[in-house]
């Protein structure tokens, strides 16, 4: 099936490369993306997310013990120089957005409610891949410094220490995708808490209606208006919340498939057009209003398919996410370096991107981490050999 030929490829060769050029042995972090060769990036400037996205994704394979040999030391040194360069302590605590990973300078100070939801997620995975305290002390720390330099009087958490505008869904969806980490390894009564605050803005503010499309932006106080963008949705959000609400369901015994199918087929309308299999970026009154087709959306929803395949057995879904899968690597992954990718195509499947993202390694590894943890629970159901 291509979905086990996408898992091998990545484990045998993406993870791999990106284990070798995509971190700095001389500072001890890992880089924003590849040049387009895929050589290494020339500047030292990356963003806080996108070093602690590298970081879980190399602690959560180092855990399922499919990741390169050095994957745990170089999370970890890549933690370390994290925290030791954009901690930002004091009343209003947090990490800086971005730095300089050469000069150890922060860049930009401001403190993101993105940024920290990938730190909690990877501080999460280091601590279950290693079982350190030190990490469990940093998640509470975390944790801490966003319910109060983030605290927002009309609910969930502000967009940044700044009280910027629009206020989006995207990162209280990845915040809960943090805390349903915590959970599902290292379960609290205020982990529980946590994830439970931010499912609940699915339906109190980012769903509106019962069958409404998934809203991205929104005013101080959650309103919906063209000033601030509401108009604008993206079909690759509408299926990571699939894949989120399926693990909600899973953690906490509900269920959400309702919710899960109108998302889905809002994406697939919505999304897909002139025939292609692959959702656009970014449309707006239902129209595609973006030419590009960046790869995330497609991991996001080649997982949306598989959470609804474990959710009912419906072998359609699966059927849906081999022939995503195959798709995805014949235009995505043909004509792009060892262990890369093409990461934006135009309508026209021809690649447009700058860079290779070390972004998309994330998305990718959270599909294949799928397909590894589903081969293992086969492997248990399975009769045993010696038997």
């Amino acid at each position: 099936m291509s979905l086990w030929r996408l898992k091998s490829l990545f484990l045998q060769e993406i993870l791999p490369t990106w284990a070798a050029v995509g971190y700095d042995e001389r500072c001890g972090q890992f880089v924003e993306h590849l040049e387009l060769d895929g050589s290494v990036q020339a500047s030292g400037e990356v963003r806080t997310r996108t070093v602690a996205r590298q970081i879980y994704v190399h602690a959560h394979a180092a855990h399922l013990g499919v990741a390169p040999p050095a994957s745990l030391q170089m999370a970890e040194a890549a933690f370390a120089h994290l925290h030791r360069v954009a901690w930002i302590g004091g009343t209003r605590g947090g990490y800086a957005r971005a730095f300089n990973r050469h000069t150890d300078s922060i860049t930009d100070p401001i403190r993101d409610l993105y940024d920290s939801s990938c730190i909690l997620l990877a501080l999460s995975w280091l601590l279950t891949a290693t079982g350190k305290d030190m990490y469990r002390d940093h998640i509470d720390q975390a944790l801490v410094a966003i319910d109060r330099t983030l605290k927002d009087p009309f609910g969930g958490w502000a967009e940044d220490s700044e009280g910027s505008l629009p206020r989006r869904q995207n990162p209280h969806m990845h915040y809960l995708e943090a805390t349903l980490a915590l959970c599902e390894n290292n379960r609290t009564s205020a982990h529980m808490r946590a994830e439970g605050r931010a499912f609940a803005l699915l339906g109190s503010h980012f769903l509106v209606g019962p069958k409404g499309p998934l809203h991205e932006f929104f005013g101080p106080q959650w309103q919906l208006s063209a000033q601030y963008g509401s108009d604008r949705l993206e079909p690759g959000h509408m299926c990571e919340w699939v894949w989120l609400t399926t693990r909600h369901d899973m953690l906490t015994d509900s269920d959400h498939t309702r919710i899960c199918l109108d998302l889905l087929s809002t994406a697939l309308a919505v999304g897909r057009s002139g025939g292609s299999p692959f959702l656009v970026d970014l449309v707006s009154a239902l129209r595609p209003v973006s030419p590009s087709r960046r790869l995330w959306p497609q991991v996001e929803m080649l997982k949306a398919f598989l959470s609804l395949y474990e959710r009912s057995g419906f072998q359609g879904y699966l059927a849906e996410a081999d022939d995503l899968a195959s798709a995805i690597m014949g235009a995505y992954m043909t004509g792009a370096p060892p262990g890369c990718w093409h990461d934006c195509l135009d309508t026209h499947d021809r690649p447009i991107s700058r860079t290779i993202p070390a972004s998309s390694l994330y998305h990718l590894w959270t599909a294949v981490a799928d397909l590894v943890e589903h081969d293992a629970r086969a492997r248990v159901r399975s009769p045993s050999e010696t038997s």
